[in-house]
């Protein structure tokens, strides 16, 4: 079984977004891999429906039925597709996002019978069939492109000078974003989840990032003596990175919703944004991002690094 799943922003409002992908006609106007989708039957839209849809997958079309098996308005929707040789479950949920939603798309893609033999060789090409239609999506609602990080100047707990993005070593790099004292315990909710992925993964790293106001770079280190302080353990100052500058702009640049909650980000080694979570940690966030890791892995395994050695 191959499986699929990311997150985009839209400004569009929940009601709109979900009108718009449960009609699975519409596959044909943001996937580029689809030639044909229409609804079956004149109802309205519901629990229920089925579509045709015709799509290109490895230079062969193959034509599948979608039926809705979850209709919940503004909230979730779940398409059941079959053909003869392959049955797909695709899910798409609807989360309200700084005056915008947060779509999240999960499928799962497996072949019947003897095919089943060649499941491991069909994750590959379904994450750039998948990666190809999230960004036909992403042009077609309006929605908001990962970015880069910003450039940023800093300086770690134990003294060392950082720059941003030019100094990341790993080829993929967890930054929690937080903007008030108040919220370490946001952040704390998340490290022990990303310490034991970095403990497990040579290709990760993480970085905490106290965003301040330039306003108070003449109290530095009185300000980050208080919080070396307050760190128990090396490798927590090590990782941890403050930066004083202009927070609204780099709450914009970092392409966060505000000061109000923390932001996790994944991003790769050239400072491309991956992936981005807002507020305290649950297990969807991390499935997200998860997901997102391992698309760039798999990536990664194929293509050499941008930027060179």
């Amino acid at each position: 079984m191959a499986r699929y799943t990311a997150s985009l922003e839209t400004p569009r409002p929940p009601a709109e977004a979900f009108a718009y992908l449960s009609d699975f006609s519409t596959t044909k106007e943001w996937d580029p891999g689809v030639v044909e989708a229409e609804r079956l039957g004149d109802a309205p839209v519901g629990e229920g429906t089925a579509f045709r849809v015709v799509a290109d997958f490895l230079g062969r079309k193959a034509a599948l039925t979608y039926r809705i098996v979850e209709f919940e308005p503004g909230r979730a929707v779940t398409l059941r597709g079959e053909n003869a040789t392959v049955v797909s479950l695709d899910r798409i949920t609807f989360e309200p996002s700084g005056g915008g939603t947060r779509i999240t798309y999960d499928a799962d893609l497996a072949l019947k019978g003897p095919l089943r033999i060649a499941d491991p060789l069909l994750g590959l090409a379904f994450g750039r069939v998948g990666d190809r239609a999230l960004e036909g999506l992403r042009a077609t609602l309006g929605a908001r492109p990962p970015g880069r990080l910003p450039r940023l100047s800093g300086r770690s707990l134990n003294g060392r000078h950082h720059r941003l993005p030019d100094d990341l070593r790993a080829e993929h790099t967890f930054i929690v974003a937080a903007f008030r004292r108040e919220q370490q315990a946001l952040v704390d909710e998340w490290l022990p989840w990303l310490v034991d992925l970095e403990e497990r993964r040579a290709d990760v790293a993480v970085h905490e990032l106290p965003v301040l106001s330039s306003a108070y770079s003449p109290a530095r280190s009185f300000i980050d003596g208080g919080m070396a302080r307050g760190v128990g353990t090396d490798a927590a100052r090590a990782r941890t990175i403050t930066v004083y500058t202009d927070v609204g702009n780099a709450v914009r640049e970092l392409g966060l919703e505000g000061t109000d909650t923390i932001g996790v980000l994944l991003v790769d080694r050239s400072g491309r944004v991956l992936a981005r979570e807002h507020g305290g940690f649950d297990d969807r966030k991390a499935t997200r991002l998860t997901a997102a890791l391992e698309r760039s892995s798999e990536g990664l395994s194929v293509a050499p690094d941008p930027r060179g050695p």
